[in-house]
């Protein structure tokens, strides 16, 4: 049987680890935009506003999805429970 100490260290573990994980490839991914899509998007800024508002939008939601995706496929191949 579980006791609650053991339970929420266990808890605190997975968050750790998934908040390590998140950090890293948020920073990651930052450096990437910044580089490849930070000159596209200040024109796009500059020229067409309501464009630039839609790719932004389609952008955080893209890399929402591919940020939670990519972080249950390395918790799946490292064999780590997700917290739930």
């Amino acid at each position: 049987m579980e006791t609650e100490h053991s339970s929420f260290k266990v808890w605190l573990r997975k968050f750790l680890i998934e908040l390590v994980l998140y950090g890293l490839l948020v920073v990651g991914y930052f450096f990437l935009a910044l580089r490849y899509l930070g000159d596209p998007l200040a024109r796009l800024f500059q020229d067409n506003l309501r464009y630039y508002a839609i790719a932004s939008l389609l952008l955080i939601v893209a890399q929402g999805v591919l940020l939670d995706f990519v972080v249950t496929f390395l918790l799946d191949f490292f064999g780590l429970d997700r917290l739930e």
